[in-house]
């Protein structure tokens, strides 16, 4: 019994340094010096290489990405500007979005959602394509910045999301 409870003090102690590490350097510095900086750097989808961890999802056309796609993106009979627009509606109703990052000339956007419970960093970044007369598409690739696997987040996320999506035509 002392054991024990010699554990839960503990226990009791690292919780209360942990809690006030967050309040001091808050939680994003705390995360960033346990397990290193998020990277959100444009991709560049025509040269993207997947990595073998599961904790990631990427839809796109085969013509505008060298990696194997999990999903083809659909095409949508809309310019890309309607495309993009309708893209933004869809995440103005998403829960624990964070900073949008517009990452170079061609309108690639990157997403932050934190998860549930740990608020731990995904990103989400989407390019939108010209596919044609007044048609589009778009390439998407969602990743967890921690851990190997995701439990199927990022992939929930996204399908779910491009339905939301395909609803709004």
């Amino acid at each position: 019994m002392k054991r024990l409870i010699t554990f839960a003090k503990g226990i009791c102690l690292i919780v209360i340094l942990v809690m006030l590490m967050v309040a001091i350097v808050g939680r994003d510095r705390l995360l960033a010096a346990l397990f290193g900086p998020i990277n959100t750097a444009p991709i560049q989808f025509s040269s993207l290489v997947l990595t073998e961890n599961p904790n990631q999802f990427l839809v796109c056309r085969i013509e505008y990405c060298a990696a194997t796609p999990h999903l083809v993106s659909p095409i949508f009979q809309v310019p890309p500007d309607t495309l993009r627009q309708r893209w933004m509606d869809v995440l103005t109703k998403q829960p624990r979005m964070g900073r949008q990052t517009i990452a170079g000339p061609d309108g690639q956007i990157t997403h932050i959602q934190r998860s549930t419970l740990m608020r731990y960093p995904d990103s989400i970044t989407v390019q939108f394509f010209n596919h044609g007369e007044n048609a589009s598409t778009l390439a998407i690739y969602s990743r967890s910045h921690y851990g190997k696997s995701d439990f199927g987040v990022n992939e929930a996320r996204i399908v779910a999301w491009l339905e939301q999506l395909k609803s709004l035509f």
